[in-house]
């Protein structure tokens, strides 16, 4: 879909901010993209692809050497649009497997986490780090022999020994149910809990019913309030953590993303309205 009819039609449906690429972002330029936003009165909670992989799609924090060197190159650009669109979070994934020695990864990763949030920072920009916990159906680019980061509670203790005030956590709903809805790997970053790290952003979608967590794979993602996540336990959880602001519906299922749009925007709007009370929803 084409930015422009999504920016409309996200706007049309009631939607107070999304969550964008920002390959499309400078696709379109960032300052016709801000004055987009501007005449549909919208806002971006978030943007994917600090490390880009094509015209929308982002690579996940552990891309080959070759691939993040290229991308390094056009890093400041990225963020020079983060900032004029008013984009306070950049997205990225961290790999819950890998094909490289457990430890050379971690020691990689967190020279990566360093060297992304110091150039975010200058750009007035946070970098929100997302756990994957789904342990089947992974991409080829998040997948290998050795097992990695899966957990919200391990990113944060390696997001607190990299330790940047701009590097945050990504919460997303769908893997912290994949993990067995641990709330207490997020009420752990409740201010005065001793913790450093905080939240800088939440995905959204909903489990199926009657689905074991480790047999979960992102193509069951299903519009929130449609399935048997714990809504009530996260959104607690989040508030204990101090966490107010927007949550992003992500669905990757391919039968909901072949319903017509109005359909789609229409349900995950709704949907994440009936379950979420104290946050913007954007799509």
């Amino acid at each position: 879909m084409e930015l422009t009819d999504f920016v409309a039609i996200a706007a049309a449906a009631g939607f107070p901010a999304i969550e964008l690429s920002i390959q499309q972002v400078q696709a379109h330029r960032p300052h016709r993209v801000r004055n987009l936003l501007s005449a549909h009165k919208l806002t971006v909670a978030a943007a994917s692809g600090i490390l880009p992989a094509g015209p929308v799609l982002p690579h996940p924090l552990l891309v080959d050497d070759a691939t993040y060197t290229a991308c390094l190159a056009g890093l400041g650009e990225r963020l020079e649009a983060f900032a004029e669109i008013n984009c306070p979070v950049a997205t990225i994934v961290f790999n819950p497997r890998t094909a490289l020695e457990p430890q050379a990864a971690m020691d990689i990763a967190a020279d990566r986490l360093a060297v992304l949030a110091d150039a975010a920072a200058q750009h007035g920009v946070a970098l929100a780090v997302e756990a994957v916990s789904i342990r089947t159906g992974l991409d080829t680019t998040l997948d290998g022999p050795h097992r990695l980061v899966s957990s919200i509670a391990e990113l944060t203790t390696l997001l607190q020994h990299v330790g940047r005030d701009n590097l945050t956590l990504l919460v997303d709903s769908f893997h912290w149910a994949a993990n067995g809805a641990p709330a207490e790997h997020i009420t752990a970053l409740a201010p005065g809990a001793g913790g450093t790290v905080r939240i800088g952003h939440v995905q959204i979608a909903d489990i199926p019913f009657g689905e074991a967590p480790e047999h979960l794979t992102d193509a069951m993602r299903q519009f929130p309030g449609e399935g048997a996540a714990p809504w009530d336990l996260l959104e607690e959880a989040l508030t204990k953590a101090g966490y107010h602001g927007a949550v992003s519906v992500e669905l990757f299922n391919p039968a909901l993303r072949a319903l017509p749009v109005k359909e789609i925007v229409s349900r995950a709007l709704n949907g994440a309205r009936h379950c979420w009370s104290t946050a913007e929803v954007s799509p």
